[in-house]
């Protein structure tokens, strides 16, 4: 039977583990306690989700950025404010901006993802009470949580800061051994790079990640920081070996530079490996270091 855990991490701070260790398509959350009970996310899984608003009222629900598998329960927080970053908030509204982002829209994996998020992951359009932006703060009495907007992953993307702590919720800026993840229409490859740049600066002894739980120590959450951003940099040297030889953007695509081999649903994983190698295509061109040609791409 699974049973939420409330590790402490500090008093009123406590973090959740996701079902399945909170991979995908499950999803860590934090817990803070003060004046008000705020949950991060709403993915660590239904049994999860059930005994934990069985046990705590939930005042606040604040929503790292948009994606299914952090917003996949908000439906059943009624009596609780769900916010989110105001760039964000439309795909919690609406599923089907979701499915735009992904890019599924009007290709033949359309179908294939609306199956996906509605039937099977089970996701639901969802209210948003309030939208916040950069810099906004949460008080808690002896916590104040503050919002760093954090994009790249996706455009409304955010960390929750805890200034008194040192500590961090830094959601998809999750430092698993995977890399970034920037597949959506809104991602963004600079931005991300600059995303974790900032966290760095924020010199954090304690930071909570979606998918790879708790990091703790400052300089071994930099050092993480840097190995996760290199998967960037590796990713983009071995397309520039690819690109020795002229090559299709099909042909590319198949050589799975950044999944290694596309796990199922392959229809939608090959999808997001296209929008992300179109990225990193287009980065690289700006920077003068490949060419488009008639019939594909090659190294300049």
């Amino acid at each position: 039977m699974v049973m939420v855990e409330y590790l402490k991490l500090s008093n009123h701070i406590f973090f959740l583990e996701g079902e399945n260790k909170g991979r995908y398509p499950f999803s860590n959350s934090m817990l803070l306690e003060g004046d008000k009970r705020i949950l991060i996310d709403t993915g660590i899984g239904p049994t999860s989700i059930e005994e934990l608003i069985r046990e705590k009222r939930i005042d606040l629900v604040l929503i790292s950025h948009g994606h299914e598998d952090h917003i996949v329960s908000n439906p059943l927080f009624e009596d609780a404010e769900i916010c989110c970053h105001k760039l964000d908030a439309p795909l919690l509204r609406s599923v089907r901006k979701l499915e735009e982002i992904y890019g599924s829209v009007g290709t033949d994996a359309e179908e294939e993802m609306r199956g996906f998020l509605r039937d099977i992951f089970g996701l639901r359009d969802s209210r948003v009470d309030f939208e916040f932006e950069d810099g906004c703060e949460f008080e808690l009495g002896s916590l104040t949580v503050k919002v760093i907007h954090t994009p790249g992953h996706s455009a409304g993307h955010c960390c929750f800061y805890i200034p008194s702590k040192k500590m961090a919720f830094i959601g998809d800026v999750d430092l698993t051994p995977f890399g970034p993840w920037y597949g959506g229409i809104d991602s963004d490859i600079d931005q991300f790079l600059g995303s974790i740049e900032r966290i760095k600066e924020l010199q954090l002894e304690v930071a909570v990640t979606s998918h790879r739980g708790v990091v703790r120590g400052r300089k071994e959450i930099s050092q993480a920081l840097d190995e996760f951003a290199r998967k960037i940099f590796d990713r983009e040297r071995r397309l520039l070996e690819l690109l020795n030889e002229e090559r299709g953007l099909d042909e590319i695509v198949n050589q799975a530079i950044i999944y290694g081999k596309f796990p199922h649903p392959e229809k939608l994983f090959k999808l997001s490996e296209r929008i992300m190698i179109e990225k990193h295509l287009q980065r690289l061109i700006m920077q003068g270091k490949i060419e488009c040609t008639e019939s594909g791409f090659k190294r300049i």
